[in-house]
């Protein structure tokens, strides 16, 4: 394995973490609060010092298919390492593990804080957490669009909606690929910044929650969302709906741009209409649309920031299906994806028809798309689905040990395994110390997988022990 080269193109991940201390050590200026000023400075100073050297590392930058997914797996565990220097060095005396799990659960958008209240927290530090979280959305949908999408690896079956040629070419492709990516998302940030200045929020509230938003992470700066008004209420929800859709989206609209099928990301924002009006018609009596709203958006990005609003007992099942459905394949919320769901679908109607009328012609397509479904895509989503519920169990298993409820456990392990925020669905809010350090090791782990896919994993254990 090129483990230099890996390097290197892990570098260029410094470059957006760079760009968060510096406006952080800006936004402590402008606002006069310069508490932990120096701790952004040295983690300003020690990545720049990196990327530079992650320049002069490299002897070739090709990479073999099992080194782009360990470039995948090494960066969501090494990049956590350096945003938690302003935890680890910050006058709350937090150990090493602290430091590094609040990191690791921002930047991989889950969201369990190792602080009971966040208020406890001076502004530049909720500024950095809400950063942590927008890097790490942006790394997902790099590693989704450019590594785990391509047709040499195909975990991800993005053919059917991007009409792009989507061959790896990993070295040729990647600095297109990363402006491109991070141009969108940005765009993507600014739309949905744009959009929360309507709301009644103050303006710090309005950015550390816009990151939260197009990251699908968990963080806030207070112990809840409390929207003020049925008006904000309904703009956050469609702020969290539009972060369930396809990255691509605003870009591909105004450039009158034909290179993706955004029929999934319809059939995502039917599905979340059509589930509030249902719920809103059975529980006319007890529940608002507004409120049932939120918590399906909230629920089906993944991001599972805590409300004030508690979901009712009798639909809080159908909240945790959204959170395994997920939004679209290109968006930052995890989740099995509704396109494989569809696949599978797709696939029992089939041979229901088949039983009744052998001798029809069925079209294996989906989204009205040219590709037909193959059959290598159903062994794929079959294998992650099977691995998933591998791990469900064995994360029952572990957090059985806890001091919890049977129903927090399942909950637990089942969002945790969706990177879903489990607050909002559990009978008692879990903060970091209700639960031991080997059961947040393991959360982490789990995490990890849920992001690169658990078959990556195999597929790398298989190269490096069976030869």
């Amino acid at each position: 394995m090129n483990i230099r080269a890996i390097l290197y193109y892990l570098g260029w991940f410094l470059l957006p973490l760079i760009g968060a201390c510096l406006l952080v050590i800006f936004f402590s200026y402008i606002t006069d609060n310069k508490t932990g000023l120096a701790l952004y400075f040295l983690t300003f100073a020690s990545s720049l010092l990196l990327l530079f050297l992650s320049k002069f590392i490299r002897n070739q930058i090709e990479l073999s298919k099992i080194s782009l997914l360990l470039l995948v797996v090494l960066g969501w565990i090494l990049l956590p390492v350096f945003i938690s220097l302003p935890y680890y060095f910050s006058y709350y005396q937090l150990d090493f593990f602290s430091s590094y799990y609040e990191a690791a659960s921002g930047f991989l958008g889950f969201g369990i804080s190792i602080f009971k209240n966040p208020g406890i927290l001076n502004d530049p530090l909720l500024l950095w957490r809400s950063c942590s979280q927008w890097l790490g959305g942006f790394f997902y949908l790099f590693t989704v669009v450019s590594i785990l999408s391509s047709t040499d690896i195909n975990f991800i079956p993005n053919k059917y909606i991007s009409l792009n040629d989507n061959s790896l070419n990993f070295e040729n492709k990647f600095i297109n690929n990363f402006k491109n990516i991070f141009y969108c998302y940005l765009l993507l940030s600014l739309f949905i910044l744009f959009f929360l200045n309507f709301t009644g929020l103050n303006f710090f509230e309005k950015l550390n929650l816009m990151m939260t938003i197009v990251s699908s992470g968990g963080f806030y700066v207070k112990e809840f969302l409390a929207p003020i008004h049925k008006l904000d209420t309904l703009i956050i929800s469609t702020c969290f709906l539009l972060s369930s859709l396809n990255l691509f989206i605003f870009y591909e609209i105004f450039r009158f741009g034909k290179n993706y099928n955004f029929k999934e990301d319809l059939y995502v924002f039917v599905t979340v209409i059509l589930a509030t009006y249902i719920l809103l018609f059975i529980f006319a009596k007890t529940e608002s649309f507004y409120d049932l709203f939120i918590l399906i958006t909230t629920s089906i990005s993944t991001s599972g920031i805590s409300l004030v609003v508690k979901p009712n007992s009798l639909y809080l099942d159908l909240l945790l299906i959204f959170t395994f459905v997920g939004g679209s394949l290109y968006c930052t919320g995890s989740g099995f994806k509704l396109l494989r769901i569809l696949f599978f679908t797709k696939k029992f109607l089939m041979e229901v028809i088949r039983l009744l009328n052998p001798s029809i012609i069925i079209k294996k397509t989906i989204f009205s798309s040219e590709v037909t479904i193959k059959n290598s895509d159903y062994y794929v989503a079959s294998l992650i689905f099977v691995f998933y519920l591998c791990f469900f169990f064995l994360a029952i298993l572990v957090f059985s040990f806890e001091n919890l409820t049977f129903e927090n456990v399942y909950k637990l392990a089942f969002l945790t395994l969706n990177n879903t925020l489990p607050n909002n669905y559990l009978n008692k809010p879990i903060s970091f110390y209700d639960l031991s350090y080997f059961s947040h090791s393991i959360i982490l782990i789990l995490l990890v997988m849920s992001k690169i896919y658990f078959i990556s994993i195999l597929v790398l254990i298989k190269k490096l022990f069976w030869k």
